[in-house]
């Protein structure tokens, strides 16, 4: 295929290319390859980094706990619950003028820039010597990672292919931060310096996601168009290849508050939000108190960081294969979705019934298999990607994914009491309890959109390429050749 959109800035400019339909259909299938492996080898790699330290750097929180963070800041009673949901009050405080944000900047610039300022908070919690001083810079840094998710869903759909989507989501959406956290936390309490091993793992941290920061600002590029690692006739199949998402992820001037409305009255709107926020207690426990747990089986200092990393082995191996499974098989998500959740609540039983003492390998399976609450994450995740179009409604709803993810982090702390460390009994029996939502979502979700296929088949016919939804702008709700995946 010639390099008929060479010129364009974006797949919203393809009704002014002159080509036939067939063509998205005839693409040449080694120039598809070719964009997809370069897009992979620069793109996933930035974005992956760029979430497994997120994710790494609220570990790093429950590891400087373990290496006496408690003790030298003087914390009582629920000051370390707190610190745990205050970050999440500075992520739902800036998630709102996120909307905006990301809607009328480039999510590359913005994230990056987040990120830059995100490492230098995270460096002077090393600075902090009581609860005062660690809660402003929590509150501060869930206000710059408040950018991410978001911003990773508009990444993802706007280089991705549906069908692409899950495993990719799989890659950035990982646990790597999991496994490399304890071991990282291992190497650096072996460091015999001035200072306590828990500022180490925060100066550390801040550096690497520092630059990191700064990498993203100037690599990650605005839209295939801007690509810097293809020619013009790749990013002309770029755009293209992209047709059949059916989506806009073009900027456009102004906000259309007709599709966030939409969304608001839309069933999966707030399926998702409830599984998000269930969702989000089981992260909260896990993120913040599984060192801790862990801790309470008697093992020291040292190997307790280390035996917290096979939890997120078993959630990185279940996400990436089940991730894998439905690049060739079609609608698995929400049955994955299901599934994890359900091993997820068998190993929180296990937790919660066992006698850690007696019983305590027994005990401690049932912490490495709630690993599987990732998967589920993972799923809905790609769902919010493929499921939604109309750039305000897929801003909106991103933007939406991660208030509800604030607000679940932010109750779940709150069920791990103090005085029941460290077994934390309601804590684990707010997890389960959150797992069983999640099945009981993932279930509805799936029906939702298997029902609305149906009905658009019935009514519509067969669906098709719509190029002209694109360019307008529709929503998967205006646009009757929309399908949902599930």
């Amino acid at each position: 295929m010639d390099a008929t959109l060479e010129t364009k800035k974006s797949i919203g400019d393809v009704k002014d290319a002159d080509f036939e339909m067939g063509e998205i259909n005839d693409l040449n299938q080694s120039k598809c390859r070719k964009v997809l492996l370069r897009t992979d080898l620069v793109i996933m790699p930035l974005i992956t980094i760029s979430m497994t330290l997120a994710f790494l750097d609220k570990n790093a929180l429950a590891y400087a706990a373990v290496y006496g963070l408690k003790q030298d800041t003087n914390l009582q009673k629920q000051d370390y619950s707190w610190l745990g949901s205050i970050f999440y009050f500075g992520y739902l405080f800036m998630e709102f003028p996120n909307l905006w944000i990301i809607y009328k900047f480039p999510a590359g610039k913005y994230m990056g820039s987040c990120l830059a300022a995100w490492g230098l908070c995270l460096g002077l919690l090393a600075a902090c010597h009581n609860f005062t001083g660690l809660a402003i810079i929590r509150f501060l840094l869930g206000a710059f990672e408040a950018s991410i998710l978001p911003c990773l869903l508009l990444v993802n759909a706007t280089w991705y292919r549906r069908e692409e989507q899950p495993l990719r989501t799989a890659f950035w959406a990982n646990t790597f931060a999991g496994v490399f956290g304890g071991i990282l936390s291992y190497a650096i309490g072996r460091i015999d310096g001035n200072l306590s091993t828990w500022k180490y793992i925060f100066i550390i941290y801040g550096v690497i996601t520092f630059v990191m920061g700064v990498a993203v600002f100037f690599l990650l590029p605005d839209s295939p168009a801007k690509a810097w690692f293809l020619d013009d006739d790749l990013k002309s199949v770029a755009a293209l290849r992209l047709v059949d998402n059916q989506t806009s992820t073009e900027p456009k001037q102004n906000l259309r508050w007709s599709q966030v409305l939409e969304a608001l009255k839309d069933t999966k709107y707030w399926c998702m939000a409830l599984f998000f926020i269930a969702q989000s207690i089981t992260n909260a426990g896990i993120t913040n108190f599984n060192p801790l747990i862990i801790s309470g089986y008697g093992f020291s200092q040292a190997k307790t960081v280390l035996m917290a990393t096979p939890q997120a082995a078993v959630a990185m191996v279940a996400q990436a294969s089940m991730s894998a499974i439905t690049l060739w098989v079609p609608n698995l998500r929400c049955f994955f979705w299901v599934l994890s959740s359900g091993i997820g609540l068998a190993g929180a039983i296990m937790v919660k019934f066992l006698d850690p003492v007696a019983s305590r390998d027994a005990s401690l399976a049932g912490v490495y298999i709630m690993g599987f609450y990732n998967v589920s994450w993972v799923m809905a995740l790609s769902l919010q990607t493929s499921n939604v179009a109309g750039m305000t409604k897929k801003s909106f709803v991103s933007v939406s994914a991660a208030v509800f993810y604030a607000i679940g982090n932010m109750i779940g702390p709150q069920f791990f009491l103090e005085k029941q460390a460290p077994h934390y009994g309601l804590g684990i029996g707010a997890m389960l309890c959150s797992f069983a939502v999640m099945m009981a979502t993932g279930a509805l979700y799936s029906f939702l959109c298997a029902m609305e296929n149906k009905r658009r088949d019935q009514s519509c016919g067969r669906a098709h390429a719509d190029l002209d939804a694109i360019c307008q702008d529709l929503t998967d709700k205006e646009n009757a050749n929309f399908r949902y995946t599930y």
